[in-house]
Parts: structure tokens; C-alpha cells; sequence
């Protein structure tokens, strides 16, 4: 829970920074470039390669890519449910408290391993920082009050807790009734939210100088530790 508290606190200063003074697209842009490649990068070289251990490689992909392709839907879906930005604020906090439980329940659902004990909290705390920041800005902008404001937007951010608690009990009893195959379907939807939030971090800015060489760099540096690693 330690590591999903120190990930709540950052969102938590970037949705005061949002709050305050308005996104800052720059460094907000590449920072969330540099998370995406870790998380994209985590993704492809370490946990599509667990996965395979169980299912075989086709399955191990096909399971990482529908899971990253129902939260594209469903990000896409939420997100298109309004026709202005305040209608749109809603969908867009609901989307993000979705992002917030998935990051609680990765940070305490994958470790053990040297990399990705370091990687997963870092990469997930690069895209925390610049998601807070948008989080306060569009509540500050769109809700009457920066009281209120605060308060959806710590809110938001604090589902991360709710599912760093929940994942250590709900996977102890899948695993116990499942088996491996629970384990490779939990691994594959997290495999897949970090291929969606790799791509939600870089795609946005991905016109602006030097985003896509970060995001590719950073990926390409954790494909060498994966390689160095098998080595």
C-alpha cells in the first residue's frame, strides 16, 4: 500500500498544480511521454513473455490487446458521451477514477522482480503527475467553486487506494479457484492498461518537440534490460 500512497500524493500535487495554475503542457507532455514508453515498454518485453509461460505467445498477445482494446472503447466512450466541456467532465473524471483503480490494483499486483518493482511504480508515477494536473485544471475550469474542485479531484485520485486494498484479496481467491489461468488474465489486463495508457500519454502530443523521441527512447531502454536480462 506504501507505493499506491506515494502514487495517490503525486496525483495529488499535480491536481494542486492543475488547480492553481493551469496545465502546463510541456513538461506535463513529456513526462507523460517517458511513463508511457516505461509502461508500454513493460507491457511488451515483460509481461506478454509471463503470460506466454501459461497460454502460449498468440494467446498471451490476444489477451493483452483485447484488454487494451475495451479500454480504448471504453475511454473513447466515456469521453463522447457530451457535446461541450462541462459535459464532458464527468465522463472524463469517471474515466480517470477507472485509470486510478487499475494503477492501485497494478502497483501491488506485479512484483517480485527487480525491474519492475522500480519500473511499474516510476512509469505509473509519470503519468500520475501529468493526469492530476489535468484532473484539477478541468475541475477548477468546469466546477463552481475550487473547494468543490479540490475535493472531485482528490476523490478521483484516491480510488488509486481502493484498488491497491482490493487487488491482494480478490486475486488470492481467483487464483485459488483458477489457477494459473487466473494469474495470466489478471497479468493480461494489466499488461493491456499499460498499452493504453502508453498510448493515451504519447498520442495526444505526439506532434510536439521531442515527445515521441522520449516515448521511444524509454521504450527501447527497457526492451535492452529485458534483453540483457534473458541474456
Amino acid at each position: 500500500m506504501g507505493t499506491a500512497w506515494v502514487l495517490t500524493l503525486l496525483a495529488w500535487g499535480g491536481a494542486a498544480a492543475g488547480l492553481s495554475l493551469g496545465q502546463s503542457r510541456a513538461l506535463s507532455s513529456h513526462l507523460a511521454a517517458a511513463g508511457g514508453g516505461l509502461l508500454f515498454g513493460l507491457a511488451l518485453f515483460w509481461l506478454i513473455p509471463e503470460i506466454a509461460v501459461t497460454t502460449g505467445w498468440m494467446a498471451a498477445f490476444g489477451l493483452a490487446l483485447a484488454a487494451c482494446g475495451a479500454l480504448l472503447l471504453l475511454d473513447r466512450g466515456l469521453l463522447h458521451t457530451g457535446h461541450s466541456p462541462r459535459h464532458v467532465l464527468g465522463p472524463l473524471l469517471l474515466a480517470t477514477a477507472a485509470h486510478s483503480f487499475l494503477d492501485g490494483w497494478s502497483v501491488r499486483a506485479i512484483s517480485g522482480q527487480r525491474l519492475t518493482d522500480v519500473a511499474v511504480p516510476l512509469g505509473l508515477a509519470l503519468h500520475k503527475v501529468p493526469e492530476g494536473v489535468a484532473v484539477g485544471w478541468a475541475a477548477r475550469k468546469f466546477l463552481p467553486s475550487a473547494w468543490e474542485a479540490a475535493a472531485v479531484s482528490v476523490g478521483v485520485e484516491a480510488v488509486t487506494l481502493i484498488g491497491a486494498f482490493l487487488e491482494p484479496r480478490v486475486d488470492q481467491t481467483g487464483a485459488a479457484r483458477f489457477g494459473e489461468w487466473w494469474t495470466a488474465t489478471v497479468v493480461a489486463i494489466i499488461a493491456g492498461s499499460f498499452l493504453f495508457l502508453g498510448f493515451h500519454a504519447v498520442l495526444p502530443a505526439r506532434r510536439k518537440a521531442g515527445v515521441m523521441a522520449v516515448f521511444v527512447a524509454t521504450l527501447l531502454a527497457i526492451g535492452g534490460l529485458a534483453m540483457a536480462r534473458r541474456g
